[in-house]
C-alpha cells in the first residue's frame, strides 16, 4: 500500500445507492489507503482472493464470501491473487435500508454489532447458485442506476431488495464462525487505543507508553499498513466522528469539541478540506435527506 495525502476520504460515493460489478482491471475501488464512507459497503467476491481489513479486524475472503463494512468504519484491502479479483461492490445508505426493511426483516442487521463488544468484520459465504443469482441481480441494479429510463427507480428498489433479502436471510441463518484475524497485532492495538482515546492527547509519546513499542516503529507499521501517517489517521478518525455526530443532529459548534478539536476555525477548515463540504453544509444536507 502506498501513502497519499488524506483528502475527501469521506465523500468517495456521491449517491445513496451504488452498485458496481468489477474485475481485476479495476484493482481498487476508491483508494488503496485506509478510508471510510458515509454509507454501508457490501463486497461480494466472485473470483480471486483478498485480505479485507477494517480498523479492528481482518479476514481473507474468496469466491462466495461476502464482507459487510458499516458506514464510517475505516477499511482497506490487499489483493492476494494478482490475476483475479472479480467482485460486486454495493454501497447503500442506512436510510434506504431502513425504508426497504419490514417488521419481520431488518435489512441493515448485517452491519450491526453482534453485541456491545463486537468489532469483528462480519462475513457470510454464498453457494454457487446464490452467487450466480445475485450476480444477475447486481448487473441489472447497476444498469438501472447508471443508465436510468422510465421505471428504473422501481427496478432499482426491486433489485436491491432481492439482493439484500437473499444475503440478509443467509446472514441470519449462518452460525458465527471464528476465522483467523489477519490484522497485524501492533496495528490492531494502535487502532484500538486511538479509537478508545480519540478526543484525548494522542502524541507519539502517549502511544509509546500505551502500545509498549518505540514511537517511530509504531508510525512505520501504521504507515505501511494503512497508507496514512498516524496523524493523518487520527484526523481522519476525528472527521468521521464529526460526520456521524452532525448526522445525528448535533450543532457544528458542539461537534467541534465532541470530536476532539480545540478551536472551531481549525475544525471547519480541516472538515471542509477532507469532506468537501463545511460542517454546516453537511448538517443541512442531512436534514434534506431526512
Amino acid at each position: 500500500m502506498t501513502g497519499h495525502q488524506v483528502c475527501k476520504k469521506h465523500l468517495a460515493i456521491n449517491r445513496e445507492i451504488q452498485c458496481e460489478v468489477k474485475s481485476i482491471d479495476a484493482p481498487f475501488d476508491y483508494t488503496d489507503d485506509m478510508h471510510n464512507h458515509f454509507i454501508h459497503e457490501i463486497l461480494i467476491m466472485l473470483d480471486g482472493e483478498l485480505s479485507l481489513y477494517t480498523e479492528f479486524s481482518g479476514k481473507v475472503i474468496k469466491r462466495g464470501d461476502v464482507g459487510f463494512i458499516p458506514r464510517y468504519l475505516f477499511h482497506t484491502a490487499d489483493i492476494i491473487t494478482a490475476d483475479k479479483y472479480d467482485r460486486i461492490v454495493i454501497n447503500v445508505s442506512d436510510e434506504i435500508l431502513k425504508k426497504a426493511s419490514s417488521k419481520k426483516m431488518d435489512l441493515s442487521q448485517c452491519f450491526e454489532p453482534y453485541d456491545e463488544d463486537d468489532k469483528s468484520l462480519h462475513t457470510i459465504h454464498l453457494e454457487d447458485d446464490d452467487i450466480e443469482t445475485i450476480h444477475k441481480y447486481a448487473v441489472e441494479l447497476q444498469k438501472n442506476i447508471e443508465h436510468p429510463v422510465v421505471g428504473s427507480d422501481i427496478l432499482v428498489d426491486a433489485y436491491l431488495k432481492l439482493i439484500m433479502v437473499k444475503i440478509t436471510s443467509k446472514y441470519a441463518d449462518s452460525p458465527l464462525v471464528d476465522s483467523p484475524d489477519v490484522l497485524p497485532d501492533i496495528v490492531s492495538r494502535t487502532f484500538e487505543y486511538i479509537d478508545a482515546h480519540l478526543t484525548e492527547d494522542l502524541s507519539l509519546s502517549v502511544l509509546e507508553k500505551a502500545i509498549h513499542h518505540n514511537g517511530t516503529y509504531i508510525s512505520r507499521c501504521v504507515k505501511k499498513f494503512s497508507g496514512l501517517s498516524i496523524q493523518q489517521y487520527i484526523i481522519a478518525k476525528k472527521i468521521a466522528l464529526a460526520c456521524r455526530l452532525l448526522q445525528e443532529g448535533y450543532s457544528p459548534s458542539d461537534v467541534c469539541y465532541m470530536s476532539g478539536f480545540n478551536n472551531y476555525s481549525n475544525f471547519s477548515r480541516t472538515f471542509s478540506k477532507q469532506v468537501g463540504k463545511s460542517p454546516k453544509q453537511l448538517q443541512m444536507a442531512t436534514r434534506d435527506i431526512k
